[in-house]
């Protein structure tokens, strides 16, 4: 059966030791927290805990920790003065000597900063009342302040919370205003390929909308960078499936609490995104400029990308995710529903509008949301009216499935959740 669309609007429907042995007490409390993104106010630092952490320590803005619901993970961020330590092997020391840690460390630049990331083992006291933990630490030497960001877990359990630790070191930003870049581990991880982004990917280009064909840039052409980002993406999608919907639980978004299902998807897609963003940059400019040679109003630009973008081939990885990463997405021409959606996003952003991703369990489809004028389907959320663009069909923005058309179906995500509007 043929699949009708419309555009009618959908309808409504510290001390550190004290810390590190805080499994070993029961009943500690502490400010709720439970997926939403944290920003210190003093530091300027900001985080995406995975959902059903909780705060465990802020008494002190220099020294916050968080745990996850089974309290044998520990999140904490230590912040110093910039000039306290010279360099990032220095606050290493000064931390693996405090901690008697042992293990690995390797020196990395993070945001144009001298950075260290350690697989560290220690113990949590002294003597046989120890207990041993093993996690992932990160220390950057800054400017302003200084950040020993770690990760760890009861040995017991760490193969258990490998993916977890990995993903909340990985949700570190040491500053709101340049929060749109990798995180620190995507950035060791990504770092040797970096250095040989000279020799790679020669010749491989892109058909903008005008068919005019622009040479893309090494940062989202390079093979490794793209596997680099795979790996992001599947580490991510291991975390997101311990949030598969329980029995009994929601699979809509009604007036009570989000299910965690819901608000999982939304920090999976923020952590996607934050990956892939800055990459994308140089193809957002060179798509502007190519629909303004072709004399393209700025206004008409949205309709046009998604024009152009649906034109793409559908493709799936076959993986957990099933997801494609954005700039795969730009090399390949292809994607499917989200990861075709994450690319559209991103190049409004980068242009100036405001875009949020529109995903649905129940309909098992992305679609993008955008805040600019025009008649059709619109998603009501955070007090705006977004105006519905499909992806995956040749039809123009604002229509939409009618079969998907109630917005009870579809889980608002605003991707980059430090932005005011």
């Amino acid at each position: 059966m043929k699949t009708r669309y419309d555009r009618s609007p959908a309808p409504s429907g510290c001390a550190l030791f004290l810390v590190l042995t805080f499994f070993l007490i029961v009943g500690i409390t502490g400010p709720a927290f439970s997926g939403t993104v944290f920003q210190n106010p003093d530091f300027q630092y900001v985080v995406d805990i995975p959902v059903g952490w909780e705060v465990l320590d802020a008494r002190e803005s220099n020294f916050v920790s968080f745990t996850d619901p089974g309290r044998v993970a520990v999140f904490q961020v230590i912040s110093f003065p910039g000039e306290q330590f010279v360099t990032a092997r220095d606050l290493d020391s000064f931390i693996r000597d405090r901690f008697g840690a042992s293990g690995e460390s390797a020196g990395f630049r993070y945001l144009g900063d001298h950075a260290v990331f350690a697989d560290y083992t220690f113990a949590t006291g002294p003597g046989e009342d120890g207990i041993t933990v093993r996690g992932y630490m990160t220390f950057i030497n800054g400017d302003d302040f200084d950040f020993a960001v770690m990760a760890y877990a009861v040995v017991e359990h760490y193969e258990e919370y490998h993916d977890s630790l990995l993903s909340v070191l990985d949700s570190f930003s040491p500053d709101a205003r340049n929060r749109m870049q990798p995180g620190p581990v995507s950035t060791f991880y990504a770092a040797p390929v970096k250095e040989r982004l000279g020799v790679v990917a020669d010749g491989q280009t892109l058909a903008l909308p005008s068919g005019a064909e622009m040479m893309l840039p090494a940062r989202v052409a390079s093979e490794g960078l793209q596997e680099a980002a795979q790996v992001v993406i599947e580490r991510e999608a291991r975390v997101l499936a311990q949030y598969a919907p329980q029995e009994g639980e929601p699979s809509r978004i009604g007036d009570g609490p989000v299910p965690y299902w819901a608000r999982a998807w939304r920090r999976y897609f923020r952590m996607i995104y934050r990956d892939s963003y800055d990459r994308l940059g140089e193809v957002a400019e060179n798509v502007f400029h190519d629909l303004s040679r072709s004399g393209v109003d700025r206004d008409e630009m949205p309709a046009h990308i998604l024009a152009w973008l649906q034109e793409a081939e559908y493709k799936r990885t076959g993986s957990l995710s099933d997801l494609m990463s954005p700039a795969w997405c730009l090399v390949d021409f292809a994607g499917d529903c989200d990861s075709l959606g994450l690319v559209y996003a991103i190049l409004l952003q980068h242009l100036g509008f405001d875009a949020i991703l529109m995903v649905s369990m129940e309909y098992a489809h992305a679609v993008v949301g955008v805040d600019i004028p025009g008649e059709g389907a619109r998603f009501p959320f955070e007090g705006r009216e977004w105006l519905v663009a499909e992806l995956t069909a040749p039809v123009a923005i604002g229509m939409i499935a009618e079969e998907m058309s109630d917005i009870g179906g579809w889980v608002g995500i605003k991707l980059d959740p430090t932005i005011s509007w």
